[in-house]
């Protein structure tokens, strides 16, 4: 059945697939610069080691592929048993080196600690534990879901890192579902195949980091944006469940990584602008604009609660909050600061611990000076990368920083140390094979994605199977282009590039199905995966 599809629509798709290669050639040029811009003493770039390890990727990723067309023809609970079977390294991982937390860890875990041995909000501010969580109040939630895993469980933090390792299998499930929805049953079972194996995500899940919690949420909304786009009908009561439930998944992980913004105007953009589908015979025309009005409806509430957000936690942990604007100022102050590249910046926090430190000073008197030391911080900032001319280095260098694929393997490594501990210093050759493995990894990745995209610039009928394609890619290419251009105005850490996984998987997922064109694109799916109803 022909789509006739309007030439705005067309316009708009090939831009933003453009837009989206731009910003994938972006993200590999800051791989492969930064890799020869190790940070390491002991580590030393070797070019005839990266090739080997970008094709001894590649390899690896064709025999996923395989693997993935196996699992496609049986039931789901296979792949779930295979990857659970798969986490017991993780398991033993988390018993053989004990933590030693720093950094946001430490934070997350003592708070989450205190409050499940009944420590009060209002305690732990009075004894300076939540520092300056009141401008970025994300900590506070995190620490607070922790207490809540904490209190169900048992007060250790390998709760968490079990919690961790579980909600990475579940979200390789979503990622299979999601892909194949948009593609077929094979491409999805790469897409989860690959993010499970994913080097460096594989050792990052072994410990505390926020980050698998956060990007389930977003997996979450994403399957069930599928859903809220098959609807025809206002009156239907499971529309608006769907709508509140992507509010619900979205708000959730705002308030884990503020990042979340992004994907909810992505979200909004993709609706409006995605190619039609065509109708069943008995609906009306107008039924089109159903899931439009959903999502208007979601952005709008979404953007409601994070405006009243800071009010909404004073009163649940009735400690002061700084309005959401100056949390804003200071990842702006800290993504413009050039001497830390955009990274956390220790001369910006002691200005504000001036205040923050001040006894005589209110809770409003300390947000006024915040707010005063990072606008003008943020002045100064920009004022010196335009008069210096320093902008593109300086961006540049913001991506390297966040294209750096080692973050697992570093924050392994930083969280586990001891005093005199047997695995506290890795030798020369340790490091390089595992910066060579999860560098090499990372440029396949990319690869791939690229891959991906570049056919699509090329016009051809629009098929319901093509619109229902072009539809995946659009809603990722949109994504990641929105994270490309966030990332460059916020403050950046390595660990942040996570943000970009959905899209890459997705991607990257059709990119192997155009390199091994075994398993046609076309190919109808089986009963079991036709969508229950047709979509828009």
């Amino acid at each position: 059945m022909i789509v006739k599809q309007p030439k705005l629509i067309k316009i708009t798709y090939f831009c933003v697939t453009v837009l989206a290669i731009i910003a994938t050639g972006w993200l590999l040029a800051g791989t492969v610069t930064g890799y020869y811009k190790f940070p390491y003493d002991t580590f030393h770039a070797n070019t005839n080691q990266l090739i080997g390890a970008i094709f001894g990727s590649l390899i690896f990723l064709m025999l996923l592929w395989y693997s993935a067309k196996w699992f496609a023809t049986r039931f789901t609970g296979w792949l779930l048993l295979f990857l659970s079977v798969m986490s017991i390294p993780k398991i033993i991982m988390i018993y053989s080196f004990r933590l030693n937390l720093i950094s946001d860890m430490w934070s997350y875990n003592v708070l989450g600690g205190s409050r499940a041995n009944g420590d009060s909000w209002q305690w732990l501010y009075h004894v300076r534990a939540l520092d300056l969580d009141s401008i970025f109040p994300h900590v506070i939630h995190i620490g607070n879901f922790y207490h809540y895993l904490y209190k169900v469980v048992v007060n250790s933090p390998k709760v968490v890192q079990w919690f961790n390792i579980g909600i990475s299998v579940l979200s390789a499930i979503l990622i299979l579902n999601i892909v194949s929805y948009f593609f077929n049953r094979q491409t999805g079972m790469f897409a989860a195949l690959t993010f499970f194996f994913l080097p460096t995500w594989y050792i990052y899940t072994t410990l505390l980091g926020a980050e698998p919690v956060w990007l389930f949420a977003l997996l979450m909304s994403m399957s069930l944006l599928n859903r809220l786009v098959t609807y025809r009908s206002l009156k239907d009561r499971h529309f608006w469940l769907d709508a509140g439930w992507i509010v619900v998944a979205l708000y959730f992980a705002q308030n884990i990584r503020p990042l979340s913004m992004v994907i909810v105007i992505a979200y909004g953009l993709f609706v409006w602008f995605k190619f039609k589908e065509p109708l069943k015979r008995h609906e009306h025309p107008k039924a089109v604009w159903v899931p439009r009005i959903g999502i208007l409806a979601v952005v709008l509430v979404f953007f409601g609660l994070t405006q009243i957000e800071p009010k909404v936690d004073q009163f649940v942990y009735g400690v002061p909050i700084a309005k959401s604007s100056i949390g804003q100022e200071y990842t702006l102050a800290t993504g413009t600061t050039i001497k830390t590249g955009g990274m956390w910046s220790s001369k910006l926090v002691k200005k504000l611990e001036k205040y923050n430190h001040d006894q005589t000073l209110t809770p409003a008197q300390k947000f006024a000076g915040f707010d005063q030391v990072l606008k003008k911080q943020l002045k100064a900032n920009t004022e010196a990368l335009t008069r210096n001319g320093k902008w593109k280095d300086f961006l540049f260098r913001k991506n390297e920083i966040l294209m750096q694929p080692d973050y697992g393997p570093v924050l392994f490594w930083n969280n586990t140390r001891k005093p005199n501990y047997m695995w506290e210093d890795l030798t020369p050759f340790e490091i390089g094979t595992l910066t060579n493995l999860v560098t090499g990894f990372q440029i396949a990745f990319l690869i791939l994605t690229m891959i991906g995209m570049l056919p699509q610039l090329v016009p051809r009928i629009d098929d319901l199977s093509g619109i229902h394609e072009k539809n995946g890619i659009l809603v990722n290419e949109i994504v990641m282009i929105g994270m490309t251009l966030i990332f460059m105005a916020v403050e950046v850490q390595s660990r942040y590039q996570v943000a970009f996984y959905i899209p890459w998987m997705m991607i990257s997922s059709l990119g192997m199905s155009y390199v091994v064109p075994n398993f046609s694109l076309k190919e109808k799916p089986s009963h079991s995966e036709i969508p229950v109803s047709v979509k828009n």
